[in-house]
C-alpha cells in the first residue's frame, strides 16, 4: 500500500506541485510538500530532529525524486502513521487527532490542524465549537450510523435466507431492500430536524411509527403501494410496532430459517439493549425441531427445551424478553396466532434493583426500555466505546453514571451526549488501564 500510494504521488507531482520539472522553485516546493504531507500523515507538526532526519538528510543524499520517494515510504511505514496514540497525550494535536478519529474515522482536517497549531483546543468551549462543526460533516453521519447498526447487532451482513415453502417471495432482493429500509430509518433519525442531530431524541428510535418501504417491501408486508414505488415513509400500527426494535430486518436476523427464535431475540435484548453479561451456554444445543412437536408453538417448544434448572439460570432472563417479540414471525410480519393458537407475547424482566417488570407485547417492552436506567447506561457506554475505542470505566467509576445523567437531563437528545463523551475523553488525563476493573 505504501509503494502504491507513493507511486501515485510521484506520478502526479506536476499537478500536486503546480510546477513542471524546469521550474526554479520546484525543489523547494517538493521539500515543502514532503514536510506538509508528513505532518498530516502523523497528525502533528514535525520536530526539528524529525525534519532533519526525514527530509533534509534524504534530499542531501540523493536526487529529488528519489528523496521524495524515501520520505513518503518512510512516513507511511513509520509507527507515527500506522499507530494511533503514539504521540504524547493531552497536547493540542493529540486532541485534534482524537476528535477526528472519534467522529470521522479519519485524519484531522485543516480547521482542526489550525486550531491545534494555535493552541485553540484547550477549553471546553473551544473543543465544543469544533465538535459542533464536525457533526455537520457527512462523515459524522456515517460514523454514528455505524454505531447504531452495531448497537442493534446489525453491523455484520448475515445470511437471512428463509424456508421458501413457508415464506415464498422472501428472496435476496427483498432482503437487500430490508437492509436499505433499516439504514434509511437510522439516517432519517440522525438527520431529524433538518440538520444532523438537530432534534435526535434517542427515545424516538423505539417510538417511530413510520418505516421506509418500497413497492416490493410494501406488498410483502401488507401495505398498499404501487409495485414500482421508490422508498418512502409509511405509517404502521403504533400498537404493534416499536420503531427499530421491531424493524423486520432485526426480527428476521434474530430468527431461524423457518421459525422465530425467542432465544436469539432475548439474547439481543439482554446483552445489546440492557447491557447484561450472559455466560455462554455450556454446550451447543440444537433447537427442538417443530416436526417433533407439531402441536406446540415456538414459545412452548423453547420453554420445554430450557426448563431444566441448569438452563434457567440464563434462560430465566433470556426467554421472557424474547417472548415479548413473538407477535413477529421469522420475516418480521405481525401475526396473532401460530399453529392455530393465539400468540402469547407476555414477558417480563427482573431489574437490577429487584423490580419485576411485566409486559404483554413489543410495544409495552419498548415503553419499559425507554425509561430503563439499565438500557440508558448500556446505550451510553456502548456509544462511548464506539467513538473513543476505550472502556468508559478507564475514565473513572462515575463516568458511565455521569453520561446517563447527561442523557436524561438533556431530554434524551443524542447531540449533548456525544459532546459530553468527547469532552470527557479529550480533556481527561490519559486512562490508566492498570487501574481499570
Amino acid at each position: 500500500a505504501a509503494l502504491e500510494a507513493t507511486g501515485y504521488i510521484l506520478a502526479n507531482l506536476n499537478n500536486i506541485l503546480e510546477v513542471d520539472e524546469q521550474h526554479p522553485e520546484r525543489l523547494k516546493k517538493l521539500q515543502d510538500f514532503c514536510e506538509t504531507w508528513l505532518a498530516r500523515a502523523w497528525r502533528r507538526e514535525l520536530t526539528v530532529e524529525e525534519r532533519k532526519s526525514y527530509i533534509e538528510q534524504q534530499f542531501a543524499a540523493t536526487d529529488p525524486p528519489e528523496a521524495a520517494k524515501r520520505v513518503l515510504i518512510l512516513g507511511l511505514k513509520s509507527p507515527q502513521f500506522l499507530y494511533r496514540d503514539i504521540q504524547p497525550q493531552n497536547t493540542p494535536f493529540a486532541r485534534a487527532e482524537q476528535l477526528a478519529w472519534a467522529l470521522w474515522d479519519s485524519l484531522p482536517d485543516q480547521s482542526l490542524r489550525d486550531a491545534a497549531a494555535k493552541n485553540e483546543l484547550q477549553t471546553p468551549e473551544q473543543i465544543r465549537d469544533q465538535i459542533e462543526r464536525m457533526l455537520r460533516d457527512t462523515r459524522a453521519v456515517f460514523k454514528l450510523k455505524s454505531f447504531l447498526l452495531a448497537w442493534l447487532k446489525a453491523d455484520q451482513i448475515q445470511d437471512l435466507a428463509k424456508d421458501q415453502t413457508k415464506f415464498p417471495g422472501f428472496d435476496e432482493a427483498l432482503i437487500a431492500d430490508l437492509r436499505t429500509s433499516l439504514e434509511l430509518q437510522l439516517e432519517d433519525f440522525l438527520r431529524s430536524g433538518g440538520d444532523v442531530l438537530a432534534t435526535a431524541d434517542v427515545r424516538d428510535l423505539f417510538r417511530q411509527r413510520q418505516i421506509y418501504l418500497n413497492g416490493r417491501l410494501a406488498k410483502f408486508y401488507g401495505i398498499d403501494a404501487p409495485a414500482d414505488a421508490p422508498f418512502a415513509k409509511y405509517e404502521l400500527n403504533p400498537n404493534e410496532r416499536a420503531g427499530v426494535l421491531t424493524h423486520p430486518y432485526l426480527m428476521t436476523s434474530f430468527a431461524h430459517n423457518a421459525t422465530t427464535s425467542p432465544i436469539h431475540r432475548g439474547v439481543f435484548l439482554a446483552r445489546g439493549i440492557l447491557g447484561m453479561s450472559l455466560r455462554p451456554p455450556p454446550e451447543a444445543v440444537a433447537p427442538l425441531a417443530p416436526d417433533l412437536h407439531p402441536d406446540l408453538t415456538t414459545r412452548q417448544r423453547v420453554a420445554l427445551q430450557t426448563k431444566a434448572n441448569v438452563c434457567m439460570s440464563c434462560h430465566g432472563i433470556i426467554n421472557p424478553l424474547g417472548f415479548a417479540l413473538e407477535q413477529f414471525d421469522a420475516v418480521g410480519r405481525f401475526r396473532t396466532e401460530e399453529n392455530g393458537q393465539p400468540i402469547d407475547a407476555s414477558g417480563s424482566y427482573l431489574t437490577r434493583d429487584g423490580q419485576l417488570v411485566k409486559v404483554n407485547n413489543a410495544r409495552e417492552l419498548a415503553d419499559f426500555l425507554l425509561s430503563s436506567s439499565e438500557a440508558q447506561e448500556a446505550f451510553c457506554t456502548q456509544l462511548f466505546h464506539h467513538l473513543i475505542q476505550q472502556p468508559v470505566r478507564a475514565y473513572g467509576s462515575q463516568s458511565a453514571p455521569e453520561l446517563v445523567t447527561t442523557l436524561v437531563e438533556g431530554n434524551h437528545q443524542l447531540k449533548p451526549l456525544i459532546i459530553a463523551i468527547l469532552l470527557k475523553s479529550t480533556l481527561a488525563p490519559p486512562p490508566n488501564f492498570a487501574d481499570t476493573p
